[in-house]
């Protein structure tokens, strides 16, 4: 969270960032000891899962208990081509504007869903920037919150830090999580509007200060707490 914190001030005293309200949303986190902590409790955030959970309930629900359904054998037991198969098959049948949506009835106007999406927009940049220079992995659905009140985003889990994610079981190459979902709430512009305008700003204030970022992330080098 300290660079977080970090990022923050210099997003703040740049101009360009500063008037485009680039900021990164965080929350304190205090360690007690190397297996113990104190993580501060983030208002008014829904986890990205429980918008496919809550759209898989009301599609599938009725239909498992109809048909008397069973759970089958266990996915990582799955031959590689029948996982593939299942995973291409779900990404067609899951709707593309979830996030969207739930932007849309959210609002109270036209001019309140604008102003979320520009939010979005917004902090999903500086959240993908920070990401991307932290090499932070294990962006699944549960560790990526959003607050549809405000439209900000906000990560959770940092323990894959650092290109860890390319040594998992399952490599992870990309460099931010940006799927169909994500893009389709960034508004008639895509990721071509305010979205690509945030990256480039954020990618290169960080860029222009990344003295101080290293001596920040430097510490962790020597942190005792820390195993990475």
């Amino acid at each position: 969270m300290q660079l977080l914190s970090c990022t923050n001030h210099i997003l703040k005293i740049n101009k360009k960032s500063n008037i485009r309200n680039l900021q990164a949303r965080n929350y304190s986190v205090v360690p007690l000891s190397s297996h113990l902590g104190m993580i501060q409790w983030v208002t008014n955030a829904t986890a990205m899962f429980y918008l496919y959970k809550k759209w898989q309930q009301r599609k599938y629900a009725k239909e498992f208990k109809k048909n008397n359904m069973i759970r089958g054998p266990i996915r990582k037991n799955w031959p590689i081509n029948i996982q593939r198969n299942a995973f291409l098959e779900l990404r067609h049948e899951t709707p593309k504007d979830l996030i969207a949506k739930e932007f849309w009835t959210s609002s109270s106007s036209p001019t309140v869903w604008w102003e979320k999406t520009n939010s979005y927009s917004r902090s999903l940049a500086v959240m993908s920037i920070i990401g991307y220079i932290i090499g932070l992995g294990d962006r699944h659905l549960d560790n990526i919150l959003i607050d549809f009140d405000t439209g900000e985003v906000i990560h959770i889990d940092y323990n894959v830090c650092f290109e860890k994610g390319k040594k998992l079981c399952v490599p992870e190459t990309v460099p931010f999580r940006l799927t169909q979902n994500l893009q389709n709430a960034l508004g008639v512009y895509g990721i071509e509007g305010p979205f690509r305008i945030a990256c480039e700003n954020v990618l290169s204030v960080l860029r222009s200060n990344k003295e101080i970022l290293m001596t920040i992330l430097e510490a962790f080098i020597y942190d005792p707490l820390v195993d990475w």
